[in-house]
């Protein structure tokens, strides 16, 4: 299996209700930071869900306010949440950037203890070669972040990869954060997600399955797509059907 998640930006709840004609989302991510309270009531009806921390955002929103960071608060919330919904697949709060990766092992370890499950840690090329191996012998699920924020580059993917293949020959399987790009499958990721299925509507285009591919289509220079709801209801049906597809390939598929 390789289930495509999508990341909701946020996910309307009439487009849930919608999907239903063309055959519901399967599998969803979401950001802790945005999910709302009837995303949490269809939870169970998804194939699969994660659940993001949202940290990076919680900390933007601090940071306009000029607010000191309540890590711990914050974290606290999460876990509860966790708990309160039995949320099977989490991520930890990768914030190696901000306070330091010392400091992530430190709440990965209470976002664990107090949960009593593995969280999926999110391994970013600052952790190194090491680490990477360390996750993959102590995780049965890891991520791979640095797409969406371009710290991983185009010409990097190849190394990427070899390191997606590494962790498959552990027996791993690996989210690639923020990558939905053609090639997803022959990389080896178990998952991804992006917001590409919204973002090119925002941008008053659309995308399309031509069955082996989503396509991208945009409008001519200097003029948008008209009617936004719908092209974002054309956009979810078509990224649903890719997600089916996507589920019949790679190495995880059955």
């Amino acid at each position: 299996v390789v289930p495509l998640a999508y990341k909701n930006t946020p996910f309307p709840k009439q487009y849930t209700i919608l999907s239903n004609k063309w055959g519901a989302v399967q599998y969803v991510l979401e950001s802790f930071f945005y999910i709302r309270p009837w995303q949490i009531e269809e939870i169970p009806k998804w194939k699969m869900f994660l659940l993001d921390s949202g940290a990076f955002t919680f900390m933007h929103g601090i940071e306009a306010s000029s607010k000191p960071v309540d890590w711990d608060g914050y974290l606290s919330r999460y876990i509860d949440f966790i708990n309160r919904n039995d949320v099977q697949h989490f991520f930890e709060l990768d914030v190696d950037s901000i306070v330091g990766y010392d400091a992530v092992k430190r709440m990965r370890a209470r976002l664990e203890a107090e949960t009593g499950k593995q969280s999926i840690p999110v391994w970013h090329r600052s952790r190194g070669l090491d680490e990477f191996k360390r996750l993959c012998r102590d995780y049965p699920y890891i991520g791979i972040g640095g797409f969406a924020i371009k710290h991983i580059q185009p010409s990097e993917y190849g190394y990427i990869r070899r390191l997606v293949q590494y962790a498959n020959s552990c027996g791993v399987r690996v989210h690639g954060l923020g990558y939905t790009k053609k090639d997803a499958v022959s990389f080896g990721f178990y998952s991804v997600d992006s917001t590409t299925w919204t973002t090119q509507v925002n941008f008053g285009g659309l995308s399309y399955f031509n069955g082996t591919e989503m396509v991208v289509v945009r409008p001519p220079k200097g003029m948008i797509g008209a009617d936004y709801r719908r092209r974002r209801e054309y956009s979810l049906r078509e990224w649903i059907k890719y997600q089916k597809y996507l589920d019949t390939k790679g190495k995880w598929r059955g």
